[in-house]
């Protein structure tokens, strides 16, 4: 995953003999392609990623400015990368120049592709995931780097009691999820959309039923694979979705 600082590149005007594109930070820690899923978060300097290596990868952009200001003349994560760096001459050597940077979690849960990930709009900490093999999974990185269960506080100081609450949808849908997307009005309510055709909505407070996918809501408009959703930025029951027909459709949940 390449990190881009457009004011600290050079003038990229297409010019002839214009100077290469160099990253100004390599994130590494995949073990495969990661070309699908990227999330950036809107609060903290926190990087997403899912790949083909079936895990989702989190990096703090900070632990780089952090040992940049104590160490100028260190690489960053070349000591705290999982996997190898490239060599000159190995492989992308505009991509070799640049500083890495290696990850604060990599999250494995997913058993095929991993094709997207959004954070939660209330936590940096927390994000969720969806994949080719038709789960939705949410994470925790306070808690570790499995799925199967997180660590919820009851709220009131006179129950501390801790409880474990299911957070992942071993069948969220009936083919390959592509898409996902966190309400950031309501952070109980998550969008997939998926290979069968349909978007559908979580409540992630009661995630599944019998051990399959519960969703509160199911959208069936578009004729093909459902590859994008989104939440309206102003109104919290509205969202889009775009699929392979050629359709984009806005909902409301509400009507």
């Amino acid at each position: 995953v390449l990190i881009w600082d457009v004011e600290a590149q050079p003038n990229r005007h297409a010019v002839l003999g214009a100077t290469h594109s160099r990253p100004d930070l390599i994130l590494t820690g995949h073990q495969d392609n990661a070309e699908f899923a990227l999330a950036m978060c809107p609060t903290e300097p926190y990087v997403l990623s899912g790949g083909k290596d079936k895990s989702v990868v989190l990096w703090s952009i900070q632990d780089h400015i952090t040992t940049m200001a104590t160490d100028p003349t260190k690489s960053p994560g070349s000591g705290g990368s999982i996997i190898k760096q490239n060599k000159p001459g190995e492989g992308n050597d505009k991509a070799a120049d640049g500083p890495s940077l290696g990850p604060r979690g990599v999250f494995c849960g997913h058993e095929d592709t991993v094709e997207d990930v959004t954070f939660c709009p209330s936590s940096a900490q927390e994000f969720c995931s969806v994949g080719d093999d038709s789960c939705l999974i949410l994470w925790d990185a306070r808690v570790g780097t499995g799925p199967t269960v997180k660590l919820e506080y009851n709220a009131t100081p006179s129950n501390p009691l801790q409880k474990l609450v299911e957070s992942s949808v071993e069948k969220a849908h009936n083919a390959d999820l592509h898409c996902v997307d966190w309400n950031p009005h309501d952070d109980n309510l998550i969008l997939t959309g998926s290979a069968d055709h349909t978007v559908r909505m979580f409540d992630r407070r009661n995630l599944t039923s019998n051990g399959i996918g519960s969703p509160i809501y199911k959208f069936e408009g578009h004729k093909a694979a459902v590859l994008c959703v989104q939440w309206s930025p102003d109104k919290s029951s509205v969202f889009g979705s775009s699929a392979e027909d050629g359709l984009l459709n806005i909902w409301d949940y509400d009507k």
